[in-house]
């Protein structure tokens, strides 16, 4: 459960990102954005693929 909320926020972080780049910086960041979302992207597979290892070693 733990995880799924990291990753779900996570998402919405990138959206959020996104949207305020597109919306209120008139997409002028857009080469920051890029690399702030591939960051939090990398981040969610860390913890996706953490969480998998952790339920196959569990069971």
């Amino acid at each position: 459960m733990k995880n799924s909320l990291y990753l779900f926020i996570s998402i919405c972080l990138m959206q959020l990102f996104i949207l305020i780049n597109v919306t209120f910086l008139n997409g002028e960041y857009d080469g920051l954005m890029m690399w702030l979302c591939s960051g939090i992207f990398i981040y969610a597979c860390a913890v996706f693929g953490l969480s998998r290892r952790d339920k196959n070693a569990s069971n």
